[in-house]
């Protein structure tokens, strides 16, 4: 026959304890790598938009004009 043993307060806590600390040591080596992950994204976002700004800007940069607001007659 099955012997019932009885699932004492200090047993949860120790399991969950444990279950806690492992969840704690996951998390933390995702998140150093998120993180890592959203710093490169954001220096090739910034990079990418200079790039494309400074190309458009060669593209429409010709001759400015500026005018003193008075007529030549």
């Amino acid at each position: 026959m099955e012997t019932k043993q009885r699932v004492t307060r200090e047993d949860l806590e120790l399991k969950l304890t444990a279950f806690q600390d492992d969840l704690k040591s996951i998390t933390s080596d995702k998140s150093e790598k998120i993180k890592a992950l959203i710093v490169a994204g954001a220096s090739i976002a910034l990079l990418l938009a200079f790039w494309l700004g400074r190309r458009s800007g060669k593209k429409r940069g010709g001759i400015v004009e500026i005018f003193s607001g008075k007529r030549r007659r």
